[in-house]
């Protein structure tokens, strides 16, 4: 068996390979990594493990802490996957490689699998990514703040009270908002999925074709209903992408 790990800036994802048959496990939050039924909340089934793979985008504190867990719960160190030049056919568009998210690879890998077509990545977790490949090669993209970080950001330098930032009542009718915390929430929502669909069809008026569209991240199902084109949302693209670099080697 060969367990994958995202650990990522909020949430830690697992799925397993075995026997060539994938299986995505869920998340957990951090805040639920020191527990000792870790093993237990992910689900992992018991067998003998050959390797631990890891996308990491935390801290080295935080990334030894995961690997005393690591070795004791399976007796083996887990290998770091990192962002490389060219991998599965998928040539990365960062002069300098190392500087790119692995985590943003991993998915641009996990998205490109199989297909040859223009493709538009969306990340929307803690930070919110957009990666774009036009015939196996990544053109580039952007990163801006998270749905959670804009309305922190609010609260930093404004004189907005975090009992403001409470959800009014949800019932209401109309399109905009009648408390703060509710023109908050939509505000930023409203943003995000402005930029995207001016991302969209930019690239696509400059490039003359039309993208498939994916997204991922926590945030994503609640900012689909406001994109206007359509998105598959794929929770665990990430760990895909780990999977197919694991099994091209």
């Amino acid at each position: 068996m060969l367990i994958f790990f995202e650990l990522g800036n909020t949430r830690l994802k697992a799925a397993t390979l075995i026997k060539g048959r994938y299986e995505y496990l869920g998340s957990i939050l951090h805040d639920n990594m020191a527990s000792d039924g870790l093993l237990e909340a992910l689900g992992l089934p018991e067998g003998d493990v050959a390797a631990v793979y890891v996308c990491s985008v935390v801290d080295s504190e935080a990334n030894a802490k995961f690997n005393e867990w690591v070795q004791g719960a399976f007796k083996l160190y887990p290998t770091y996957l990192s962002t490389q030049p060219s991998c599965c056919g998928i040539q990365c568009g960062y002069e300098a490689f190392e500087t790119f998210g692995v985590d943003r690879w991993m998915a641009i890998i996990g998205a490109c699998a199989g297909q040859n077509k223009p493709t538009f990545i969306v990340d929307a977790g803690t930070a919110i990514t957009v990666d774009v490949v036009i015939e196996k090669e990544h053109i580039g993209g952007f990163i801006v703040p998270g749905l959670a970080i804009m309305k922190q950001s609010l609260l930093d330098q404004t004189a907005l009270k975090p009992e403001a930032m409470k959800l009014g009542d949800e019932t209401a009718s109309g399109l905009l908002a009648t408390d703060t915390g509710s023109a908050v929430a939509g505000g930023t929502l409203y943003m995000v999925a402005a930029y995207i669909n001016a991302l969209v069809g930019d690239l696509e008026k400059e490039t003359g074709r039309r993208f498939d569209c994916l997204g991922t991240g926590g945030d994503f199902p609640v900012i689909e209903p406001l994109l206007d084109k359509s998105f598959d949302y794929v929770e665990d693209l990430t760990l895909q992408g780990m999977v197919e670099v694991i099994e091209s080697l």
